[in-house]
């Protein structure tokens, strides 16, 4: 399957779009230290930081090896970001992050539910890896509860004086 700007994933609460310009102030807003800190970003509150991360996921998106997108509820309220990264017919990867006030509804499992359903649909592959720092409990559930198997876990920097430690979970199709 080729992406595009076009593609639109829509779940039973959210409608899933490739992120855009427009996003950029919702992200920049919502992006903060306390929602990253499970992830290798820190972020600064630089609306420049994020025009920069939209425009290579556009570019990404042209290339054909991600799909990055926002999650807005049916009054068309940002609620966060979701991904499908690096993908090749080995494997994609898929990411998630929600802002803090739709944390702890069931969103993030409708997200990667949905974003399993469209990789299922559009694309061949052996595998999905669904990366998550061990401290992360609750969204350590999200792929254990979607039938995710541990593979194998590793170190990663966060910064330079800290890191995470990740279980990378993955969920194998036969071919």
């Amino acid at each position: 399957m080729t992406l595009n700007k076009d593609i639109r994933i829509k779940t039973d609460r959210l409608l899933l779009q490739p992120v855009e310009e427009l996003h950029v102030d919702d992200i920049n807003t919502y992006f903060t230290a306390e929602i990253t800190r499970y992830m290798p970003f820190n972020p600064e509150g630089d609306r420049n930081d994020i025009l920069s991360f939209v425009e290579e996921s556009k570019k990404s998106l042209s290339n054909n090896t991600d799909l990055v997108m926002v999650a807005i509820d049916s009054t068309n309220n940002f609620m966060g970001c979701c991904g499908i990264h690096n993908i090749t017919e080995e494997s994609v990867e898929l990411g998630l992050w929600l802002k803090k006030s739709a944390q702890g509804m069931g969103l993030g499992t409708e997200i990667i539910m949905a974003l399993i359903q469209f990789l299922e649909t559009n694309f061949i592959f052996k595998y999905i890896i669904y990366p998550v720092d061990q401290e992360n409990i609750t969204s350590r559930k999200i792929p254990e509860k979607l039938g995710f198997i541990p593979y194998k876990k590793y170190r990663k920097n966060k910064n330079r004086s800290s890191f995470l430690d990740i279980i990378e979970y993955r969920k194998y199709y036969s071919d």
